[in-house]
């Protein structure tokens, strides 16, 4: 706990099997912030993230990043962060789903 705190990260134990109880602060100088509203599409929600300092934990970073949130089932969700500047090689698997809103889905998403 001491070690987490001392880096500017928020402690919090819990007694779910595998959750962290170190994580950085909602107001944390590293990681992405959402640029804009969420933009619905036909099949879920995209919303563009973008750097929130220069700060770098592994390097390499991309800036801005999309994030497609895709209700696929009731049950399956598919979400896919992708660089709107460069294309990547992905692996060309098709998995369809009959497609689902988000009022049918069993589950919830929240930005």
């Amino acid at each position: 706990q001491e070690a987490c705190e001392a880096r500017g990260c928020t402690w919090c134990s819990t007694d779910v099997p595998n959750a962290p109880w170190c994580f950085f602060p909602e107001d944390s100088p590293y990681g992405y912030a959402r640029s804009g509203d969420a933009e619905k599409t036909d099949k879920g929600w995209r919303i563009t993230l973008n750097k929130r300092q220069a700060l770098t934990l592994f390097g390499n970073d991309i800036s801005p990043v999309v994030l497609e949130v895709e209700f696929q089932t009731k049950d399956r969700l598919r979400f896919r962060f992708y660089d709107p500047n460069k294309q990547r090689f992905e692996v060309p698997l098709k998995i369809n789903g009959p497609g689902v809103t988000a009022e049918e889905a069993s589950y919830e998403v929240e930005f």
